[in-house]
């Protein structure tokens, strides 16, 4: 007996039953965005068009990422890309999905654009490249070296930058936090960074999104979710240029550690200087969370 033909309004409904049984919170957002992709058409089809019928290799391609997303795979990483400041941008298993929150660190650092014509900045941990891309798209005259100790981070920014056209002003190299430059005695005029600050404790309990499928080497801030920043504020002395600035985004409830933190580095890099005028703050995010710390200095 031949299976009878599936609609576009019967595969919407029964992939959203099934991502909500498997406990996924945006069920419906998923199983539109799924079969959306697989059509290759936008959202207002799928309400225009239910009675469209699907073909067998339609209808294979929809259950397979549904049956993904139902496991918790993260849904940028079954379609493969995730918009990043306007910009879409290729994502994978390899690298952290960037989140609307770290687009305030895009936002902070084109803020200091009158500052410097042709500024050097270095991306710390740039994973899918979605900084560099963005800031070297919005500030022609910018000069990036994007960091990433990960091989596979490498590859999936190196196809961004590619993708966005701003490989002549983003170069990548792979290291650990600021030692590429330490290494060339290079200085960087701004740093900026969205480093790993979860507690090391409390990974295993985020979402199955998170825990199970994000890279824990992207995730995990040592024991109280600082350890990178001390890590990377303690290279600031050797690397920043002076004027220097530094955006790095926090977890709830960190801004005012990080922010101390990093005042103790810019005293350090100012170097006991009678005339270095310095100051540091904090952005909040759309939720009111301080989700940015940033410090500058001339």
């Amino acid at each position: 007996m031949r299976n009878l033909p599936v609609t576009v309004h019967e595969a919407l409904k029964a992939a959203v039953a099934q991502l909500r049984k498997a406990g996924v919170e945006d069920a419906r957002l998923s199983a539109e965005v799924l079969i959306q992709r697989v059509l290759g058409v936008g959202k207002a089809y799928l309400y225009a068009h239910p009675d469209r019928v699907l073909t067998p290799e339609e209808e294979r391609r929809i259950a397979e990422g549904v049956s993904r997303r139902a496991r918790r795979e993260p849904l940028q990483y079954i379609t493969g890309v995730v918009e990043f400041y306007g910009l879409e941008l290729e994502v994978g298993p390899e690298v952290l999905i960037p989140r609307p929150e770290t687009e305030g660190l895009v936002e902070r650092v084109l803020g200091w654009r009158s500052m410097w014509e042709r500024p050097l900045i270095a991306d710390v941990g740039t994973g899918s490249g979605a900084l560099a891309v963005a800031l070297a798209h919005h500030w022609p005259g910018v000069r990036i070296v994007g960091i990433d100790v990960s091989p596979g981070a490498f590859q999936v920014a190196s196809r961004n930058i590619w993708r966005h056209g701003v490989a002549d002003r983003v170069t990548l190299v792979q290291g650990d936090l600021l030692f590429p430059l330490l290494d060339h005695k290079q200085r960087a005029d701004i740093v900026v960074s969205n480093p790993p600050y979860i507690p090391s404790a409390e990974i295993e309990g985020l979402q199955p999104e998170v825990a199970r499928f994000e890279p824990r080497a992207a995730l995990d801030g040592g024991g109280d979710g600082l350890a990178v920043y001390r890590r990377l504020f303690s290279q600031l002395p050797e690397v920043l240029a002076r004027p220097g600035a530094v955006a790095v985004e926090v977890g709830a409830d960190q801004a005012g550690e990080v922010r101390r933190l990093l005042e103790e580095s810019l005293r350090h890099v100012a170097g006991g200087a009678a005339d270095v005028q310095m100051e540091t703050g904090t952005d909040r995010d759309l939720a009111g969370i301080e989700r940015v710390v940033w410090g500058r200095f001339s």
